[in-house]
């Protein structure tokens, strides 16, 4: 979401694998079973015994495995995965973490070794989360040729072979890195941590809006007076302060794991970073301003927010040492001071808050003028350390929703005469310099959008968090909203003091930026292609049906749609969260495969990509026009389609259990410069470049309610991809940017609707 596979022919010793036939890449778990069954056998001579009669045991279940097919839930991809951990499990229950060289992988141990901790939970689990792992070079390089195939040509790949061969051969640097990591490991918490905070988030220069943070449009509210909004705005933040309590008091339960080694512990650090925090715009790096987790007994500490309307801020209080914690009538008082004041103020308000949507390193000198200034320094810091920012708008007009297609369902969420594209924008962006866009402070960690007309939201600083921790927030305070209305929406009058309005002193340079701040962030608004689609065809129902996960059975709908238009397939980003280890956030589960560009081509019969913008009308008379014809049968389309989803699932589970490629990739380039002071020829190969470009930025963000997570795309020429599987439909946020002549939202979210029919046709039944 922000920033931005196929099979080795032979194994350690050259002898050519078979494995290939069952559409299983070498160095999945099916190749690990037989690289442990080798280290056994180096180990003594018991377990030399033990690996060898594993060879018929492993040739047994590799000939199970090439049987099953779609559909039949026994033999399911799903049961597949399941049966290779139970058998790696039972293989190596004798052994202890030293025999091996996998100590560091919880792909290929048992439960009882993801920590050294002696006490265990209810569930069986070490008390201390273990931490993330510093996969074996070797399973890494050899992955990272997987991930290539598809989306690299012969030669960049033959080259790109050649260096690695050079780099982890025992004179080459690899090994010297790898060993610098896993020094790394054993001296820090999360080895990978600010390697990837940095990567990914404080060492991109380019704007937050659009760029990073992501946008979310929850149900529309039917508000009938100005009263209703601050009413509704006040059950919000009280919930708020509710939430940063029990924060405080330690009582947030631990969230567990659904599958994959069920109910092991996650790791909630980043639930803790929501409230009261910020991100600070640097010149060559930006930084976090983080609250202290736990309040300490003798504070006195205030609560408070920092309310937006009409490019006002005033400070809103909401528990003073002096008065306690206000209900929610009396905060409701305040954002009602609010929405009456700010409209009657004489002048034209500074628009401090389109500063905060230019480019880093601009924002931050920008910053360092405005703090030559007192009064200013103090606003900054009752900003940075509000609980959130809530910003009160006006509804966007009706002509920034994106271009649609031909045959799309309607918008089910409407809010006056707006409809749900039109709402992802406002959350996005807020519209531009004349409408929200300076009624923001985009570096604030969560910034609740509430509109007149009843749309609402939220834009998200994304540094602190994923979006995972924010839905739920949000969601348990909405459903206890809905779960209890108020019966008197009258407003009591309450003898409190006015809300402090926010001023600004700037200087002459500072003024000029406004102007200069308000063309890039126009500039950027209009660039924005962005289309909320909903698919109607069917849900995850049907696709758990066919014993596929939803996740996988999207992605690589996701996979066709851009194959369908392009003719080959693309660096693609899943994020996959790594909660099982300590501070764990994301590693990248990587749809472009071998397995998902075979089937793909197969499924597209042959045709051509259909690159050029051509207008709806024309593109579906020349397929009316078309002759359509079958060049395989669907037993051998659905044959593939199992090979690639059996590759999707074991790339998934090999990320989430801390066995991705990209987060070990990022620690070798990183320790290349530490260790050498410069950058390895690796990461400055072009296939690495292709393989950073993430043409395709995609992400699952589920929601209990009928809600939304949208975002830009990553690279100029790419595209974003949000979903949020239901039972009977499909609801996705695409993006994508006008500058780019080739791509289009609505243009692929109609070859996503292809996609689906058509798989669909091949499954059902």
């Amino acid at each position: 979401m922000s920033k931005r596979t196929q099979d080795i022919e032979k194994d350690d010793h050259g002898k050519t694998l078979e494995i290939k036939k069952s559409c299983f890449p070498a160095n999945s778990v099916l190749l690990d079973v037989t690289n442990v069954a080798s280290n056994e056998a180096n180990s003594s001579s018991s377990a030399a015994g033990g690996a060898s009669g594993s060879s018929a045991e492993s040739a047994a279940l590799f000939s199970k495995l090439r049987s099953f097919s779609i559909g039949s839930g026994p033999n399911s991809p799903q049961r597949v995965v399941s049966n290779l951990r139970g058998f790696l499990s039972h293989r190596l229950s004798n052994i202890t973490p030293s025999d091996t060289g996998w100590k560091d992988s919880i792909l290929s141990i048992p439960k009882k070794w993801l920590s050294t901790a002696e006490s265990v939970d209810e569930f069986g689990f070490p008390d201390t989360l273990p931490k993330i792992p510093v996969p074996p070079l070797e399973q890494t390089m050899a992955d990272y040729v997987l991930a290539l195939e598809p989306i690299t040509t012969a030669a960049q790949l033959d080259r790109t072979k050649a260096i690695i061969k050079q780099f982890v051969s025992p004179q080459g640097l690899g090994p010297r890195l790898h060993q610098y990591l896993v020094d790394k490991r054993e001296a820090e918490d999360n080895w990978a941590y600010y390697y990837w905070l940095n990567d990914m988030y404080m060492n991109v220069r380019i704007p937050l809006p659009i760029n990073s943070n992501p946008g979310t449009v929850f149900p529309p509210r039917h508000f009938k007076t100005v009263h209703d909004v601050a009413h509704f705005a006040a059950r919000l933040l009280d919930g708020l302060v509710v939430h940063k309590e029990m924060l405080e008091s330690g009582q947030l339960p631990q969230e567990r794991a659904a599958s994959r080694e069920k109910n092991q512990p996650l790791c909630m650090a980043q639930y803790y970073r929501l409230l009261g925090s910020c991100r600070r715009p640097g010149v060559e790096r930006d930084s976090q301003y983080l609250p202290s987790r736990v309040k300490p007994i003798d504070s006195d500490e205030d609560r408070h927010v920092v309310v937006i309307c009409r490019n006002q801020m005033y400070c809103v209080v909401l528990q003073a040492s002096d008065r306690g914690k206000l209900t929610e009538s009396e905060i409701a008082s305040q954002i009602l001071y609010v929405l009456s004041d700010a409209p009657c103020l004489p002048g034209k308000p500074l628009p401090i808050g389109l500063l905060t949507a230019e480019p880093r390193a601009q924002w931050a000198v920008d910053r360092e003028a405005l703090q030559l200034d007192e009064r200013n320094q103090r606003n900054l810091e009752l900003i940075e350390t509000a609980l959130v920012v809530l910003c009160l708008d006006e509804p966007l007009h009706s002509n920034f929703n994106a271009r649609g297609f031909t045959g799309a369902t309607p918008s089910v969420h409407i809010a006056g005469d707006r409809d749900e594209t039109n709402m992802a924008h406002e959350m996005l962006h807020g519209g531009g310099s004349e409408f929200n866009s300076a009624n923001r402070w985009f570096d604030k960690t969560m910034q609740l959008i509430i509109c007149t007309d009843g749309s609402w939201g939220l834009c998200y600083e994304h540094s602190t968090s994923e979006g995972i921790a924010v839905v739920q927030l949000l969601e348990k305070i909405y459903k206890a909203i809905e779960e209890h209305p108020l019966e008197d929406n009258g407003l009591p009058q309450h003898h409190l003091p006015p809300p402090e309005r926010l001023e600004w002193h700037v200087n002459d340079k500072v003024q000029q930026r406004f102007a200069q701040a308000a063309i890039s962030v126009d500039r950027a608004i209009d660039n924005l292609d962005f289309y909320v689609y909903r698919y109607k065809g069917y849900g995850k129902n049907f696709v758990k049906s066919c014993q596929v996960s939803p996740d996988v059975y999207i992605q690589l709908a996701l996979q066709l749609a851009y194959y369908k238009l392009y003719g080959h397939l693309v660096a693609t980003y899943e994020s996959a969260s790594t909660r099982r280890f300590l501070h764990g956030r994301v590693d990248c589960i990587r749809a472009a495969s071998t397995e998902a560009l075979e089937w793909a081509k197969a499924m597209c019969q042959g045709e051509g990509a259909n690159v050029p913008l051509e207008s709806d009308r024309e593109e579906d008379e020349e397929d009316a026009r078309k002759v359509k014809f079958s060049i395989y049968s669907k037993d051998h389309l659905r044959e593939l389609f199992r090979c690639a989803v059996a590759r999707q699932t074991e790339v998934m589970v090999k990320n989430i259990l801390g066995n991705g490629i990209d987060i070990p990739l990022l620690g070798l380039r990183e320790a290349s410069v530490e260790v050498t002071g410069e950058m390895h020829e690796l990461f400055t190969d072009e296939s690495y470049k292709i393989s950073q470009c993430f043409l395709l930025s995609t992400s699952q963000v589920a929601f209990t309610t009928d809600s939304f997570m949208g975002y830009g795309p990553v690279t100029p020429r790419g595209y974003g991809c949000s979903y949020n599987p239901h039972p009977d439909q499909i609801v996705f946020c695409v993006s994508a940017f006008y500058g780019c002549e080739d791509t289009s939202a609505s243009r692929y979210a109609k070859s996503l609707q292809d996609s689906l029919d058509i798989m669909r046709d091949l499954l059902q039944n």
